[in-house]
């Protein structure tokens, strides 16, 4: 029953992003993932969520790019299912609004630790809870989109990541309102500006970017103060051959 309610969901919050009143924030959302993008560099990427940014992500830099849709992450995690990659075999995982379809993040995190190689780099996108939207959600139809899904404090993805041994690169966030009416669209800028301004860490949708921290394994040379002893055997444990 809870892995029906979560696919709903899903397919609810992929339609919201597909309505005509939510193009503003689409388009926010992709104006900011093409600001962002290019510090994706590495050969093997992997686009986890919403397919609707999916191609946005796309480049022919990669040596590959696998994409698994919504509906397929939260079979894994519902069933305790491990992603189907090795481990370390990718260096790129964007996260689009993937952590906000799960019940329980923390796991899935610890499995995309598992699939991310030494020198990874992780992007991700979702609602947060510490903005706006989160005191809007309180007072909203949680059975609609996008306050179904569920909403987590930037400060927490960073601790979670920060558990794993991951660095903080960027932290951004986007689309101060949760709504904005055919009025107020022309006024964008401004409030995208407004809020860099006043309020960088409270929009509705945050930008996280992180990288798994290296530990160099440096050979050192072991120093001794004091000069070998060599001591000769005692006689009375030396084999003589009689």
């Amino acid at each position: 029953m809870k892995l029906d309610t979560n696919t709903h969901h899903y397919t609810e919050l992929a339609r919201w992003y597909r309505k005509t009143k939510t193009l503003p924030i689409r388009k926010a959302v992709t104006l900011k993932v093409s600001e962002l993008r290019h510090n994706l560099d590495g050969n093997n990427a992997l686009y986890l969520g919403l397919p609707e940014f999916r191609k946005k992500f796309e480049s022919t830099k990669y040596l590959s790019f696998f994409s698994v849709d919504g509906k397929d992450i939260i079979k894994y995690q519902s069933i305790e299912k491990k992603l189907p990659f090795e481990d370390k075999s990718h260096d790129i995982i964007i996260l689009m609004h993937a952590l906000d379809l799960l019940d329980k993040p923390y796991n899935f995190i610890r499995e995309i630790d598992r699939i991310a190689s030494d020198d990874a780099k992780i992007f991700i996108v979702g609602f947060n809870k510490l903005s706006l939207w989160g005191l809007t959600r309180q007072l909203r139809n949680k059975h609609h989109s996008p306050w179904s899904a569920n909403f987590h404090p930037i400060s927490n993805i960073k601790e979670w990541f920060k558990i794993l041994s991951y660095d903080v690169k960027i932290n951004t966030t986007s689309c101060l309102l949760p709504f904005l009416s055919k009025s107020l669209c022309k006024y964008m800028d401004k409030f995208s500006f407004l809020q860099k301004l006043l309020f960088p860490s409270y929009g509705g949708i945050y930008f996280c970017l992180l990288t798994k921290k290296i530990v160099p394994l440096t050979p050192q040379k072991l120093k001794f103060k004091d000069k070998y002893v060599v001591h000769t055997f005692p006689k009375s444990s030396m084999n003589r051959v009689k």
